[in-house]
Parts: structure tokens; C-alpha cells; sequence
């Protein structure tokens, strides 16, 4: 399980029931975007589909950002597993020193 280092997420309960579960955790450094799906994959994509439009209301940009949520397909998710995968295996190249780039 990948996890961020949110304090909800750190709670000893929460790492209690993970160790009771025998679940594995892979823990990411403070602050990664690198490592964050939402970060280099959903956040970007969504952008880019709204960059330029003028909404009315705060509402409407909900509503859109929704929207276009709810229409990431499996392929794209997929699509965002594989691409963190690889992002993991760069850190791990590190040894969770900071890299740059998307790239081995």
C-alpha cells in the first residue's frame, strides 16, 4: 500500500491495523509530487482540459472538474499506475534522494 505522510495516515491506529493485516506500506518522502498520482497525473490532465475556459461560478468549475474526474477512463488509470510504478523504482534508484524529470 502507498501512502502519503498525511498525519490521518500516520496515526499509530492506522499503522496497528496496517501491521495487524501484515499489509506492507511504502511510505513517500514529506513532499513528493513526484510520487503523488493526484500530483503528475490527475491534476495535470484535468488542467489541461480546463486551461482557457471562463467559468461563471465557483460552482461550475466543480461541476466541470467533476465531471471530467468521472470520465478518466480504466485505460487512463492504468495509464497513471504505470507511470507511478516507474516513478517508485526512480526514487528507489535514489534512495529517496530528490530526482528530476520523469526519466531514468
Amino acid at each position: 500500500m502507498h501512502q502519503d505522510n498525511e498525519s490521518a495516515h500516520n496515526a499509530l491506529s492506522v499503522k496497528q491495523f496496517l501491521a495487524n493485516k501484515n499489509i506492507t506500506v511504502l511510505e513517500h518522502p514529506p513532499y513528493s509530487p513526484d510520487l503523488a498520482p493526484c500530483d503528475f497525473y490527475v491534476f495535470p490532465k484535468i488542467k489541461s482540459v480546463l486551461k482557457g475556459t471562463h467559468f461563471v461560478s465557483v460552482e461550475d468549475v466543480k461541476a466541470e472538474t467533476v465531471e471530467n474526474l468521472n470520465s478518466l477512463t480504466e485505460h487512463d488509470l492504468g495509464n497513471c499506475y504505470e507511470h507511478w510504478q516507474h516513478r517508485m523504482q526512480l526514487c528507489v534508484n535514489s534512495e529517496g534522494t530528490y530526482f528530476e524529470g520523469d526519466s531514468s
